[in-house]
């Protein structure tokens, strides 16, 4: 698989210059190993378990509705080779001892997890690492990925046997999601999140281990593009503001900046912080608020960045 990765803004050097191409270079090395690393274990997984499951797709048709497999190949658009992947898929470990989705819900949790990671990487290569984390963490969350679901409809096709209590906590569910109303409050059911992994795994395995096949069918099944791109992005001048501004107070003889947490609330992917800074200079105190980010460090940068800007 061919790989294009664009540098990575990694702040300054020690001496206080832009950091070289050295630190991209690192994440393309690193990145590209994760491929071969992942692929590898998947294929291993593929010859032990999946493998066994290789019958033609006449044979597979025989023990799953047809119906049912044109549906669920309408949604992914994507037609499967084995359809008997596709079969695995979507039958729950209640209906069957020897057959269930939960080897290719693995797979697809790992593989949908790197192919966000990526996408992200590719599109706006001045994303830090907390930012790329909370993309992901928004993308292919089980909330995330259980609402989305819910908009295919996909727990209509899942096989299972006995799961009465289940099913009516999925159809609650689904029902909020379709009908527009707040499920906020309601259990997230985590089969829904199960399902769609297991797709991305099987549709993974189809086609033979291809990350960037698979990512330009399911990130129209995750809706990808709802997911927001943050824009404020860590400049090499923002990472170090806090120790220039003090610089800055020492060279001018100015008091030590102050700085005071203005916020931290919890909110739904993680933390967020405000900070504010104050320096006693010869006019008087100035200072200023920052932006609001996802850990104390950065918002304390934020803000010496922002008073810095304006002294």
């Amino acid at each position: 698989m061919e790989h294009h990765f664009t540098q990575l803004d990694d702040g300054a050097s020690a001496d206080g210059k832009p950091a070289s191409n050295f630190g991209a270079a690192v994440a393309t090395v690193l990145l590209a190993l994760l491929l071969q690393i992942f692929c590898r274990c998947c294929r291993s997984i593929y010859r032990n378990h999946v493998k066994k499951y290789k019958f033609s797709s006449s044979s597979a048709a025989a023990n799953m509705d047809r119906s049912i497999i044109a549906a669920v190949e309408k949604i992914l658009k994507y037609k499967f080779k084995d359809k008997r992947l596709l079969e695995e898929a979507l039958t729950h470990s209640s209906c069957r001892e020897d057959m269930s989705y939960e080897i290719l819900e693995f797979i697809g949790d790992a593989v949908l997890g790197l192919a966000v990671a990526t996408h992200f990487f590719r599109l706006e290569p001045r994303l830090n690492s907390d930012q790329l984390t909370q993309l992901r963490k928004k993308s292919v969350s089980n909330k995330r990925l259980a609402h989305v679901a819910a908009r295919h409809g996909l727990n209509r096709f899942v096989r299972r046997k006995d799961t009465a209590p289940l099913d009516l906590i999925v159809r609650k569910y689904v029902g909020a999601v379709k009908q527009g109303d707040d499920h906020k409050n309601l259990a997230v059911p985590g089969i829904l999140a199960d399902i769609v992994e297991a797709l991305a795994g099987a549709v993974y395995l189809d086609l033979n281990f291809d990350l960037t096949k698979l990512w330009t069918l399911f990130k129209d099944v995750l809706v990808i593009d709802e997911i927001k791109v943050p824009k404020d992005f860590k400049s090499s001048e923002i990472i170090g503001a806090q120790n220039k501004l003090y610089g800055l107070c020492g060279k001018r003889k100015w008091g030590n900046p102050v700085y005071s947490e203005v916020k931290a609330e919890l909110c739904e992917y993680g933390m967020k912080y405000v900070y504010s800074v104050k320096v006693e200079t010869d006019d008087g105190v100035c200072g200023h608020e920052g932006d609001e980010k996802s850990n104390p460090k950065d918002a304390r940068n934020s803000a010496a960045y922002l008073l810095l800007r304006s002294l």
